[in-house]
């Protein structure tokens, strides 16, 4: 059974209540309602059904979040920036809720991967319904929740740790504004919010590669709003992100399919002779990442409070060198 087939579109839910009751100062961030919506291959996003929030959805200060409006927030380089906590940046330790938005994908499975070997943290993410039962079959341990319920969606953000936005393919911001803005609300303190992103954002409108990948289906364009937003939102809202760009990426399929023999054999080739990773401080260079690398660079990132608050990029090159404590303390 091909995997794509199962990501129909699901009738919205109920919109979201928001009682004028209600005093949380985040409430005001809650999407009106939450249909899920088919994406290219197995993406999966989350979406508002009223359209674009208004751009003070955060704060006076967070002005101009629509395209062409006050733009430039998203950053060239990995450079720490001022930690909106005004503290040190946390670590995942045992028992942390650690929500994987692109569960679907190869980069978000091999990141559940990772964290289940890597210690005892409590897995969740936010599916289509049409396919819980069969990612339940194959990850019964992670706590898959139907995105089209509410309420249970809303709690399980409310209760992360950590929130890590792994989709292959750009979500739109209203999926950042209510993953992030639910997060942020709840009870347990979030350490943490890591975006996976891509090469070349910040050189989308100069001439050159960059630009002329983003000429078709403006991939790096709706990467730039989510770096945007993510930059002024964990401002605004006090905290701590991570974002990994990206190459092009390599090494399994982004969804269940098998890979055909060609694909197989030409990444089995990229994985023998690039098998160097490059960290870079700066938005300066494309080229090709691991998938395994580039969901060991987040899970990483995670283990180091100087990861905080950073952006770089994950490029493979000719070689054998994966030394992550060189790699980091490179940016």
């Amino acid at each position: 059974m091909i995997w794509v087939s199962l990501l129909l579109l699901s009738p919205p839910p109920p919109a979201l209540a928001t009682p004028a009751a209600q005093t949380s100062r985040f409430s005001r961030y809650s999407l009106p309602s939450l249909p899920l919506v088919r994406r290219p291959k197995s993406e999966l996003a989350i979406r508002s059904s009223a359209g674009t929030l208004h751009p003070q959805a955060w704060s006076t200060g967070c002005g101009g979040l629509r395209r062409g409006v006050m733009r430039g927030a998203a950053s060239g380089g990995g450079r720490r920036f001022v930690a909106p906590t005004g503290q040190e940046g946390q670590t995942i330790s045992a028992g942390d809720n650690i929500v994987v938005m692109g569960a679907l994908d190869q980069v978000g499975r091999t990141i559940i991967g990772r964290l289940q070997k890597e210690g005892d943290f409590k897995i969740s993410t936010l599916l289509s319904p049409n396919v819980l039962g069969m990612f339940k079959s194959k990850y019964p341990t992670i706590e898959a929740i139907s995105a089209s319920d509410e309420q249970e969606a809303k709690a399980t953000l409310q209760k992360a740790s950590v929130v890590i936005m792994a989709f292959e393919k750009p979500a739109d911001t209203d999926t950042l504004r209510y993953l992030l803005g639910f997060g942020a609300e709840g009870e347990a303190k979030l350490k943490r919010f890591v975006l996976l992103s891509k090469t070349g954002v910040t050189r989308k409108n100069n001439i050159g590669m960059a630009f002329f990948k983003n000429v078709i289906g403006g991939e790096l364009n709706k990467y730039f709003d989510l770096e945007d937003l993510l930059l002024k939102g964990a401002d605004a809202l006090k905290v701590d992100y991570t974002i990994v760009r990206s190459g092009k990426l390599r090494l399994g399929p982004d969804d269940f399919m098998n890979p055909d023999a060609l694909s197989a054999a030409e990444d089995n080739l990229f994985q023998t002779r690039m098998g160097k990773i490059e960290f870079l401080s700066d938005d300066s260079k494309d080229g090709e990442s691991n998938r395994y690398d580039v969901a060991d660079a987040i899970i990483e990132s995670l283990l180091r409070p100087s990861a905080a608050n950073k952006i770089f990029s994950v490029i493979n090159v000719e070689g054998k060198d994966k030394d992550m404590d060189t790699l980091f303390n490179s940016i």
